[in-house]
């Protein structure tokens, strides 16, 4: 299966349960001049438009670069009257942007599918003179003991289950090739709370995630039932996670 059909059927609850960035998030690319007010944005891999609603909701014009068309649908869906997004039916590979056109690049959650060398062609081409990359990720805290056995259930029930994002975390070595001598970092406290439905749907989201129907469905919904119920109080439940951010100039 391509990597941009994982997630063919899993659009409603990647929208219902995703979880967006931090507020804190916008104020830093303010203060670091990350990107210009008000510039253009090439969001790529903007799956239903999570980041590229906060983008927008920050001033921000966004080309909404998604190949799967349940994804690409339901970003539609939340952000076509939105003044200023535009949404692509291109790749990280092969945005269909023109050249030299944004003024910057972002990719939430997405940078682990992208083929890192053609990506960082893209990026090159279709960024104006000095724009910069933001890639950003969040990450659940692996050493929480909620968050551990999640993946014990996920390696039960899930046989391409390789970790969280993909079993890439945004590894140091990859984004540190991407960047090459202008990578910057930067880490932001993000918990994350859930009702059991939105616990249930941010684990359906994933790639790796068994679709209703199939054998393993029912045993997987039911460990993690499970898992909520000895940690909710109130019916909701807290799960440690982070925002990590890299960005730089790739010239």
């Amino acid at each position: 299966m391509e990597t941009t059909d994982l997630f063919s059927g899993k659009a409603d609850a990647y929208r219902k349960a995703r979880p967006g960035y931090p507020k804190a998030l916008f104020p830093f690319l303010r203060e670091q001049e990350i990107f210009p007010e008000g510039g253009s944005i090439a969001d790529v891999g903007s799956g239903t438009g999570i980041f590229s609603k906060q983008l927008l909701q920050n001033g921000y014009r966004v080309y909404g670069v998604e190949p799967n068309e349940d994804m690409r649908e339901k970003a539609e869906m939340l952000l076509s009257s939105c003044p200023g997004f535009f949404s692509v039916k291109g790749t990280a590979e092969n945005t269909l942007l023109p050249n030299t056109s944004v003024d910057g690049v972002t990719a939430a959650q997405a940078f682990h599918w992208f083929s890192p060398d053609a990506f960082r062609r893209e990026c090159l081409r279709i960024l104006k003179p000095g724009g910069n990359v933001l890639l950003l990720w969040n990450h659940r805290v692996e050493q929480a003991p909620l968050v551990r056995e999640n993946a014990e259930i996920c390696r039960r029930h899930c046989p391409s289950f390789t970790g969280f994002s993909g079993g890439n975390r945004g590894s140091s070595h990859v984004v540190s090739l991407f960047f090459g001598k202008n990578l910057h970092s930067s880490i932001f406290q993000n918990d994350l709370t859930f009702t059991w439905e939105g616990f249930l749907n941010r684990n359906l989201s994933s790639s790796y995630a068994p679709k209703e129907g199939e054998e393993t469905f029912l045993p997987f919904v039911e460990d993690l039932k499970k898992l909520f119920d000895r940690y909710a109080s109130g019916g909701t439940l807290c799960m440690p996670n982070v925002t990590a951010i890299y960005w730089g100039n790739l010239e």
